[in-house]
Formats: structure tokens, C-alpha cells, sequence
């Protein structure tokens, strides 16, 4: 039995163990979080943080590549695939490409070319007339003074070109698709819209009415008529017929020999009883680009330019000195086959009807100046005998066509209807 004393000391030591056991515990514990601490701090500092920054590297070289392709208009891992065509899918319930995008045709013709006809000359003109017509002439001075206007197409930026050719080349798809389904009609409208929208290029605007022109060669030259086309109707001939009595009986709007060339008629006297004909109903309208020697037709309401349809074009010549006057005209009654003329710089030159050295050729149409151009009273569109002519600057001040072109020009365009803008 041990005595008080000694059972006294003994439970001291055993509480001074239990103390010093229980006060190392979180010591050891805290010791260890510092150790793990320090082992990841280590893994992070000589393992994931030079990878993570290689990777950071490599995304960055990457993005800058890409950036640098996008700019070379290149697509990435594939220098070949700007040359391939775009697929179009011909399901019928998708839409046509860029038919949502379509941009928006040009409100008016006459807002779109203003800027491009100064205001009109009021100087007196010296004439030039087929013979027999003294208020007509050929040509306006060729010193008329005219204004420097800006060019219709502005400069674009690389990423506006991209988009402009990329929009062009989508709605070449769908009218070409358009017309492998037989629809050329819904083709020309979507083609004539996008050659009216202001961001076509010069390089674009050509390929448009390259397009257009193929696809009017058989909606209104051919004898075929197109139900679906507004422009055109088929005509039986009754008892009593003539061509001319048709055209004017139809108000189409046209020559009656245009009758006579798409339904490919040679001799206009002798159309049969209970044939059928295709009529093409117009008005039609001329725009000269002096600046590319081109006359452009187009076809729609004189009220209404901005729903124009493109039809075709032709070169033409001007006038020395850019004696052909800008402006905006209409074709007048004065229009005539076989006319004579009178050189205006010399009475004494002198050519009759049907004169084969007539260097007005067989084609004479005047046209009249209207609002602030009513001043040009004295220009006319006609054919000529020398050939080489054609896309240069020779004439006296009017606009000149080739034999063959002036034809179709002459019974496209209407007298006191058609228009014809003139413009740089």
C-alpha cells in the first residue's frame, strides 16, 4: 500500500505526460499542412507552371497565324480553298443564298447619277439635223464647258471589297441556280437588283451584265415567251393583222420590226392567219457611260427607275473633245430610218436618203432634253459608216452605234416614253 505522498507524486507525473502528449499532437499536425503546403507550391513552381505557359504561348502563336491568314482573305491549313466554288444546297424550303442579305437597289437612278450631271450648258449649240428636220441636229459645241464629277463607286476598304465580292458571288449562285431550275425571270430581277446596289464594283457590274445579257438572249430575243415573264405575251394573228397595227393596237411601247426580229419574221407581209407571235411590251430606257463608251438598256416605268431591269449593252462613240453633253433626256418624235443630213460646219456637205456615204448611217433618234437640260434641243443617237469609230471620241457630239446595234436600239426606244441619261 503505497503511502500519500508517494500516490500524489505519482499522479503528478502522469498528468505532466498526458500534457505533454496532448500539446505535441497539433504541433506534429501543423507541421505536416506546412509540409504538404510546400510540396505543392514546389509540383506548381517546377511542373504545371511552365507547361500552363507553354501552352499560353502556343495559343497566342496560333491566334496571331489565324489573324494574318484572315487578313490574306487565306483559310487556315488550307491555301487552296479561296479558289473553291461555294456549295448551294437546292433543297427547295431553304432559302436562296444572300436573298435575306439582299442589298438594297438604288431608291432612284436619277438620286444615284445626279452627282454625276452638272448643271446643263446654256450657251448657244451650233445644229446638226437629218435633212428636212431643221429642229434637230447632231451635235452640241464641242467646247460646251462641263463639270468634273465624282466617280459612283467610292473606294472601298479590304474587308468592305471581301464583302461586296462574296455577296456578288452568292447571288451569282442562286440566279445560275434559278435558271437550271427555269426560273431566268426570277434570276434577271435578282441580278438587275444587284447590279443597281452601290457597292458593285466595276470588275463585279460587268460580270452581272454578262449574266443578265445570256439570260435575256432567251427571255426576250428568242420567240419563246415566258409565262412567268410581265415583259412579254403571246399574240395570235387575227383577220386584217399587220405588225405595225398590233404593235400600236398593244401599246407595247415598241418598234413593230422588234416583232418582226425576235419571232424571226423575214418578210413582215406575209404572217399567217392564226399564228402566234411573242410580244415584248416596253418602255425601255438607254443609260451612256461616257467614261467606258457604253449605252446600257434597261427596261420599266420612267416613274420608277429603281425597279429598272438591265437588258443589254452596247459601245458606242462620243464626241471629240467630250463634246457629248451630260444630262437627262427623252426621245422625241424626230425619229427616222434612212435620213438625210446636212453637215452644220458646212451646208455644202450634203447626203440624201439612203445615201450609202451618209455618215449618220440608216438610224436617226433624237432625243430632247427635260427640267434644267431642256436647253439640248439639238443631240440624236444614231448609226455610222465607219466601223472603227466605235469606242472612241469622233463625233460632232452625239453617240454613235455600230450597224446592226443601232437596229435594236432604234426599236427598243419609244418616242415621248423613253429615257436617256448621259452621264461620266
Amino acid at each position: 500500500m503505497s503511502l500519500p505522498s508517494q500516490s500524489s507524486r505519482n499522479a503528478t507525473r502522469s498528468s505532466q505526460v498526458h500534457y505533454r502528449r496532448s500539446s505535441a499532437g497539433p504541433i506534429r499536425k501543423l507541421v505536416t499542412i506546412i509540409v504538404i503546403i510546400a510540396l505543392i507550391a514546389l509540383v506548381w513552381f517546377f511542373f504545371i507552371r511552365p507547361r500552363a505557359a507553354k501552352i499560353a504561348t502556343t495559343e497566342e502563336q496560333t491566334n496571331a497565324q489565324n489573324e494574318t491568314q484572315l487578313a490574306n482573305n487565306t483559310p487556315a491549313n488550307d491555301s487552296a480553298a479561296q479558289d473553291q466554288p461555294r456549295v448551294i444546297n437546292n433543297s427547295a424550303s431553304r432559302p436562296l443564298p444572300g436573298s435575306g442579305n439582299l442589298p438594297d437597289p438604288v431608291q432612284d437612278v436619277e438620286d444615284a447619277l445626279a452627282s454625276t450631271i452638272p448643271p446643263a450648258p446654256q450657251s448657244n449649240q451650233p445644229t446638226h439635223q437629218p435633212a428636212g428636220q431643221p429642229t434637230n441636229t447632231d451635235i452640241l459645241d464641242a467646247a460646251t464647258t462641263q463639270a468634273q464629277t465624282q466617280p459612283r463607286f467610292q473606294p472601298q476598304t479590304q474587308t468592305q471589297a471581301r464583302s461586296s465580292a462574296t455577296g456578288i458571288r452568292l447571288q451569282l449562285d442562286a440566279a445560275r441556280r434559278l435558271v437550271t431550275e427555269n426560273n431566268r425571270v426570277g434570276a434577271r430581277k435578282l441580278l438587275s437588283q444587284t447590279l443597281l446596289a452601290d457597292n458593285t464594283t466595276h470588275s463585279e457590274a460587268q460580270v452581272l451584265r454578262d449574266e443578265i445579257t445570256a439570260i435575256n438572249e432567251t427571255l426576250l430575243f428568242s420567240p419563246v415567251a415566258d409565262p412567268k415573264d410581265s415583259m412579254c405575251e403571246t399574240y395570235k394573228i387575227k383577220s386584217g393583222d399587220s405588225l405595225s397595227r398590233i404593235a400600236a393596237r398593244r401599246e407595247l411601247a415598241t418598234h413593230w420590226k422588234l416583232i418582226a426580229r425576235i419571232n424571226q419574221i423575214v418578210d413582215p407581209s406575209k404572217i399567217r392567219l392564226g399564228q402566234n407571235i411573242k410580244l415584248v411590251r416596253g418602255p425601255f430606257h438607254a443609260i451612256v457611260n461616257k467614261s467606258v463608251h457604253r449605252l446600257d438598256i434597261y427596261h420599266g416605268s420612267p416613274a420608277d427607275p429603281s425597279s429598272w431591269l438591265f437588258i443589254k449593252s452596247f459601245d458606242v462613240g462620243l464626241g471629240s473633245n467630250d463634246g457629248t453633253p451630260i444630262g437627262e433626256f427623252v426621245v422625241s418624235a424626230n425619229k427616222l430610218e434612212n435620213p438625210g443630213w446636212v453637215n452644220p460646219r458646212n451646208a455644202r456637205e450634203q447626203y440624201g436618203p439612203d445615201d450609202p456615204a451618209n455618215p449618220i448611217g440608216e438610224y436617226w433618234i433624237g432625243i430632247t432634253g427635260v427640267g434644267q437640260y431642256s436647253s439640248l434641243t439639238s443631240l440624236g443617237i444614231h448609226g455610222t459608216i465607219d466601223a472603227n469609230s466605235i469606242g472612241g471620241d469622233e463625233s460632232m457630239g452625239c453617240v454613235r452605234l455600230a450597224k446592226g446595234d443601232i437596229d435594236t436600239v432604234y426599236e427598243l426606244l419609244a418616242e415621248h416614253i423613253s429615257r436617256v441619261l448621259i452621264v461620266h
